[in-house]
């Protein structure tokens, strides 16, 4: 059941952020609950990404569809060990109960000039709701926790333009230090 909700990202927009994102990454990857490891294959197009995921069953499908690329078990909320220029968290953080100090741990994560790039759905839209999401957030909510933590904080639309309106879903968030 777990494989089959997170494959369902592909006729998402998931997958267009992915695309997107691709296209602006580069250097040393972390890309946080990889789920299917889809989104992976596109990022590893321009960067050297590494995978972090804490369920088992996900980290094994993506091993054998993609053996090409890096998968790891790891829990943002403990911190994962390394220095990326980018870290990547698509339609993770809504689940994440102990979401500030998984944020903190993604900035020790980050190199000086490093980025995180992070989407979720939009509160205040009435598109994908889940029963499964610990909470969601509008784009002013997001970019307050945000702001506690990192420096540069950037609400942008999945398409990387900055967001019009306070219904764009999903948000895109692009902080740094």
């Amino acid at each position: 059941m777990i494989l089959w909700n997170r494959m369902k990202y592909m006729l998402s927009p998931q997958y267009d952020i992915y695309k997107t994102i691709s296209k602006v990454v580069s250097g040393q990857v972390a890309d946080i609950g990889f789920g299917t490891g889809f989104g992976m294959h596109l990022l590893a197009q321009n960067a050297e990404v590494t995978g972090y995921e804490i369920d088992t069953g996900s980290i094994e499908f993506a091993k054998d569809v993609f053996p090409y690329l890096t998968f790891k078990s790891g829990d943002i909320r403990k911190g994962i060990e390394g220095k990326f220029d980018f870290v990547i968290m698509i339609d993770v953080i809504e689940h994440i109960r102990q979401d500030k100090k998984a944020l903190e741990n993604v900035k020790a994560m980050l190199k000086p000039k490093g980025k995180l790039i992070l989407s979720t759905p939009n509160r205040l839209s009435r598109y994908r709701k889940s029963k499964n999401h610990i909470r969601e957030y509008a784009p002013k909510e997001l970019e307050g926790i945000l702001k506690r933590i990192f420096s540069v904080v950037e609400l942008k639309d999945y398409q990387l333009k900055p967001v019009v309106n306070e219904y764009e879903n999903p948000i895109i968030a692009i902080c740094s230090n």
